[in-house]
């Protein structure tokens, strides 16, 4: 995982390979520590697979940043993904975009 800050004070976070089980912590701990308040991305366009782990994550993500009165946005180009944040109902909570520059 890695992070880049912008210039407005937000962060992009990117996810490289899984996001299960055992990487649902890191990435729960690397949201909270760019702040809820920002305007926050989570790049997932290296991301290989989702599970419900994740699916949490992203839930309780969003939760905190609109609380905090910060935003959460997704880059998603992996069809597979998508499907998985459309079953679950993510991608109507989570603005989902197809590139990095929609997301900013």
């Amino acid at each position: 995982m890695g992070r880049a800050e912008l210039p407005d004070g937000g962060a992009v976070l990117r996810v490289e390979g899984d996001l299960d089980m055992a990487t649902a912590p890191t990435l729960e701990d690397e949201l909270a520590d760019a702040g809820f308040a920002k305007r926050l991305v989570l790049d997932l366009s290296q991301c290989t697979f989702l599970d419900s782990s994740a699916v949490r994550v992203l839930v309780s993500s969003v939760r905190d940043s609109e609380a905090a009165g910060g935003s959460l946005a997704l880059v998603v180009t992996d069809p597979g993904i998508l499907r998985v944040l459309e079953i679950s109902g993510i991608d109507t909570m989570i603005p989902v975009h197809d590139n990095l520059d929609a997301a900013l």
